[in-house]
Parts: structure tokens; C-alpha cells; sequence
């Protein structure tokens, strides 16, 4: 999944910078309540590094994803992320905690079965398995990372693919429009950013 993702966000971020955008632009984005994505990924490693707590890591991982995108609503891709941690985490808990594993994709993939027999975070897949279409069979067979990854991971890369792709774009006209003579109000402490793909301007709190 670490590699999907990393590859999910070098293809969007390379997308990004062909339609115009800049790094240095993209690493100017004001984000709100930044602490709380910090506590998304800490609570999916914790959930992975302690026995017992993989459930639970992926439930607030929900509660934290979903207020830091209502703090951030413009963010792209992050309607996708949510979407993807939500149904990971509702296919976990409709399975006693474990993620479900389906072992032909595992075999397709080419990861070890005994790790998905043997693992405290993940189950084969069965007959009695709940919400199969959701659970991980989709085999991914990354050079020295194979995996088998769910909807859930599909969407949750998804959305950082698209972060990657327009955030670095709508950062630069964002910038550009900063600069132009007579947009903002400094005074304010408000800055306005001027969206292309709508007519209007949204305050954008810093």
C-alpha cells in the first residue's frame, strides 16, 4: 500500500507540474488544522504497530480524516481519501477487526499466503466473509511489494493522485492572483483566492 500511495502521488504530482503548476507553490498551500491529517497517519501506524489496535486506528483515522477535510474543503482529492478510509474501516469492522484477504489474489500477486494466515491485521477471505466486493482482491505485483489491496486503497490513492495532479496548479494561480494589483485585503488578514473553474471568490483563512 506505502508503495502504491508513493507512486499514486510522483504520478499526480508529474501530471500537476505538465499542466503548469510548481513545487514551490504546492509547498505554499495554506492548510487548516494540519494536526489533525498528523493524527490520521499516526493513528493508521499505531493501528499497525500494536497488536489489538488495528480497528481502532482505522476508526479515528475516519474521525480525523473527515474533520481535517471539513476544515479543508477545497483541498482536492480529499473526498476521495475520506471515502476510501471510511469503507476500509467499515469492511474491517463487519469483519471482526481484520481486513479480509482473498488468496487467490494473494498467490496471483505473489505474496506468501502463510503471511495473510499468519498476520493479526489481516484474514483470508471466505464464504462468510462480509462485504467481499470491498475487501482486498485486487493483486498488485509491485516488484519486491507485492500486494493485495482493496477498494478502499484504490480510492484512498486515488485521491492522493489527484492532490497531486490540480493542487500544484490551483496553488500557482492562486499566488498569481495574490500578486495581481487590487485582489486581496491585507488588512483583513483574509486572503482571497481566486478559483478558475468558478465565477465567484472564496476567503481562504490562512
Amino acid at each position: 500500500m506505502f508503495v502504491l500511495l508513493v507512486l499514486a502521488l510522483a504520478g499526480g504530482i508529474a501530471v500537476g507540474l505538465v499542466r503548469g503548476g510548481t513545487l514551490r507553490a504546492l509547498g505554499r498551500i495554506d492548510v487548516a488544522r494540519p494536526w489533525t491529517f498528523a493524527a490520521v497517519v499516526a493513528a493508521l501506524l499505531i493501528g499497525r504497530i500494536i497488536p489489538g489496535t488495528h480497528a481502532a486506528g482505522w476508526v479515528a483515522a475516519t474521525v480525523g480524516i473527515a474533520l481535517f477535510a471539513a476544515a479543508n474543503p477545497r483541498l482536492p482529492g480529499l473526498g476521495l481519501l475520506l471515502a476510501g478510509i471510511a469503507l476500509n474501516t467499515a469492511v474491517i469492522l463487519a469483519n471482526g477487526g481484520q481486513m479480509p484477504v482473498s488468496l487467490a489474489g494473494a498467490e496471483r500477486a505473489g505474496v506468501p499466503v502463510r503471511d495473510v494466515q499468519s498476520s493479526s491485521q489481516y484474514t483470508p477471505g471466505g464464504a462468510g466473509t462480509v462485504l467481499r466486493p470491498a475487501t482486498a482482491v485486487i493483486p498488485v505485483a509491485f516488484p519486491n511489494a507485492p500486494a493485495v489491496v482493496s477498494l478502499g486503497d484504490i480510492m484512498i490513492a486515488s485521491g492522493v493522485g489527484l492532490f497531486g495532479a490540480v493542487a500544484p496548479m490551483r496553488a500557482r494561480r492562486t499566488l498569481e492572483s495574490r500578486r495581481a494589483p487590487g485582489t486581496g485585503h491585507p488588512h483583513s488578514g483574509v486572503h482571497y483566492e481566486e478559483d478558475a473553474d468558478a465565477t465567484t471568490t472564496e476567503p481562504v483563512h490562512g
